[in-house]
């Protein structure tokens, strides 16, 4: 019965992907919509953000591609920085039109059962989309959101979008606090109908959207301090969210969709990841790369090539005569069941890592390299390294750090790690911190790594006054080198 569920709520997630013409569906009410039980809605919100995330032509493309840690040896125009504007657009609408609406819908229809706890993981979903969308785009609607018959809304800057994420998370996390209702278990496909999972999902949201703005607005670090003191945050990596695919299509992860079943054997991994950019002189920040670290993820991340070799493609160059001569994203990262990850315990432990380093929380840099160690442990886990391995690399000595300064570097750079087949939040990350310090690719369209989306077509064709007025506050415009707000 689960898998005939869960099958049909996939048909109805595919069709999000190919649809761009959908911009005006959030403003129509809940009630409208052909499925009523906000349990099924809750599901579809839950595939249609990760199959979008995992999409290989946007997560894949420009996501892993533009971090760095894949390449493409062939069909490398959205790597060299000149994107198809339709899978721009299919974010836009999957997230905008149909995560957020049916997010919307849930929560409203829920409300009317008096299910609390149903309400909560709506929100926390809502939420989660709409950090996704302001950090892809910038600024994007968000107080006309959901007023039925408002077809054109305005986009609010991203600090009122964030203030509306922070607030949303603290709903979601009362209305989980000893809530009543009960989420069906076969519909909640992150945690099975457990709450006390989404109420840690919600704060540990939480603490990433401070941790994205906290630079730009040092204020809200009190914030940062109260959650870790409230001890609501995942604790373990059987609280991370991920979406489990099964082994076959269409509810099999669309990166082995692609990349397998489509034989779309062109995506590689980067010579950066395997190799390093790092250079004492010219780039100090750089990465010394997976095989001088002697980081047992290697062999998780890559395949070798058919020389038995690791050897990364160099961004931005195409060979399209070598496709054997270069190592293949890793087994695990093609399998059907690659779980889409929402948010992990070992992303929560690392951000804590930072947030002590930095001064945010008490305790330091002590207490930083403690939550460093228990964040790389964690991802380790994740990727089923031996524990020997894990051990022996955890004891390097060039791994720890004593010094706020080496804690920051370090700490960016185990997260940009961490994040690895999360193509679009590496890629965010990379954003905020910078670390490893990446150059443009080779034969780049552009003198600067892309820093955003550009907008919808539908935000141009149907909405132009508020595009406009958008495109206006951003320093360069509706553009890829335009810098998002929390971006220094």
């Amino acid at each position: 019965m689960k898998k005939l569920f869960y099958l049909f709520i996939a048909s109805l997630a595919f069709t999000a992907i190919s649809c761009d013409k959908d911009f005006e569906e959030i403003n129509i009410s809940p009630n409208s919509s052909p499925v009523t039980d906000p349990n099924l809605l809750l599901a579809t919100t839950i595939i249609n953000t990760q199959n979008v995330l995992y999409n290989a032509q946007i997560g894949g493309d420009m996501g892993l591609c533009w971090s760095q840690q894949w390449s493409k040896v062939q069909y490398n125009d959205e790597e060299r920085y000149i994107p198809r504007r339709g899978n721009m657009n299919a974010m836009w609408s999957t997230l905008y039109a149909s995560v957020i609406a049916e997010a919307s819908s849930a929560y409203e229809l829920a409300e009317m059962e008096g299910n609390t706890n149903l309400q909560g993981a709506a929100l926390v979903m809502k939420a989660n989309a709409l950090q996704i969308l302001t950090d892809v785009y910038g600024p994007v609607p968000f107080t006309e959101m959901g007023i039925p018959g408002n077809t054109k809304p305005v986009h609010d800057s991203q600090e009122v979008v964030y203030d509306g994420i922070l607030a949303m998370l603290d709903e979601a996390n009362t209305l989980l606090t000893n809530g009543s209702g009960e989420i069906t278990p076969s519909a909640d496909l992150l945690y099975g109908g457990n709450t006390s999972n989404w109420r840690k999902l919600a704060n540990s949201l939480k603490l990433k959207a401070l941790m994205r703005i906290v630079a730009k607005k040092p204020a809200v670090a009190s914030q940062i301090q109260a959650l870790v003191s409230a001890g609501n945050l995942m604790t373990s990596n059987a609280d991370s969210a991920q979406l489990i695919y099964m082994s076959s299509q269409p509810d099999a992860n669309p990166i082995y969709e692609t990349i397998v079943n489509g034989n779309r054997a062109e995506y590689k991994v980067s010579s950066v990841l395997i190799s390093g950019n790092y250079n004492p002189t010219s780039n100090p920040q750089g990465f010394v790369g997976l095989v001088a670290s002697n980081d047992p993820r290697l062999d998780v991340y890559a395949k070798k090539n058919n020389a038995n070799a690791y050897v990364g493609n160099v961004p931005g160059v195409e060979n399209p005569g070598n496709y054997n001569g270069f190592s293949s994203p890793g087994a695990k990262y093609l399998e059907a069941t690659l779980p889409g990850v929402l948010l992990s315990y070992a992303q929560v432990q690392l951000y804590l890592a930072e947030a002590a380093n930095e001064g945010y929380i008490s305790g330091g840099v002590t207490v930083a390299e403690a939550y460093y160690f228990k964040g790389i442990k964690a991802n380790l886990e994740f990727n089923e390294v031996p524990t020997s391995d894990a051990n022996a690399y955890l004891a390097q000595v060039n791994l720890a750090f004593a010094t706020q300064a080496g804690g920051k570097a370090k700490i960016a750079t185990q997260m940009w790690l961490a994040l690895y087949g999360q193509g679009i939040e590496a890629w965010t990350e990379w954003r905020r911190t910078g670390v490893p310090a990446l150059s443009p690719v080779a034969n780049a369209d552009g003198t600067v790594i892309p820093r955003r989306f550009y907008f919808s077509t539908d935000s141009q064709n149907y909405n132009k006054a508020n595009y406009t007025a958008a495109t206006a506050t951003l320093d360069n415009g509706d553009t890829m080198s335009s810098k998002v707000w929390w971006m220094n």
